[in-house]
């Protein structure tokens, strides 16, 4: 085969392995080197590790305003089956500490009716009573706690290689399939270069 035949039919293989390749480094790049290299003119490092602490600051900005709110956290766990639940649990125990606490010559039939008396008080005065408290603790909780904060802190916490291994879990098919991607659109380049070399030369 003539050697000018042999180099065009190749070019589109090189071309996908140079866009593979280089779409392989530039991922790797975004994770390595964890520490900066000087190479005297610049300094090479990794785009996660050089940015960790903005990226943290970010994500946890968008965590707060975009998809957790410690006002849907509470709105979640405020409903009326959790409220009931709450009813019954008070309920359980406030006969519990009454059976415990009176005399043993009070007549059960009386510890009863005086158990039955407090439970209706407490479902009446409940709903109230529970909606002071979820706004109370709503209160203290938008003012004292940032989600924002702790996802911050959080993120800033990992180690590099903790990062990365999180980075791939999330994204590893994506990552995957930018490398290919790399290849393919490597290989139409190369494909349209020797389609132009054919015409032209």
């Amino acid at each position: 085969m003539d050697r000018k035949v042999y180099a065009l039919l190749t070019l589109p293989l090189i071309s996908a392995l140079i866009g593979y390749i280089t779409n392989v480094v530039a991922i790797r790049l975004l994770f390595w080197p964890q520490q900066p290299i000087n190479f005297g003119f610049f300094k090479l490092q990794g785009v996660l590790p050089k940015r960790q602490a903005d990226i943290a600051a970010s994500v946890g900005e968008l965590v707060e305003e975009r998809l957790l709110s410690l006002d849907e956290v509470i709105d979640q766990v405020n409903t009326p089956e959790v409220r009931e639940r709450l009813v019954v649990t008070i309920t359980d125990v406030m006969r519990d500490k009454l059976d415990s606490m009176l005399p043993r010559f009070i007549p059960p039939r009386a510890i009863q009716l005086i158990a039955d008396a407090l439970e209706k008080v407490v479902r009446q005065e409940a709903d109230q009573i529970i909606s002071q408290v979820v706004e109370s603790v709503r209160d203290y909780l938008t003012t004292e706690i940032q989600i924002k904060q702790i996802v911050e802190d959080k993120i800033n916490q990992f180690d590099l290689d903790e990062l990365e291994d999180l980075v791939r879990g999330v994204a590893s098919t994506e990552l995957r399939f930018i490398e290919i991607l790399g290849g393919v659109l490597g290989f139409i380049i190369g494909l349209v270069q020797m389609g132009i070399m054919i015409l032209f030369y």
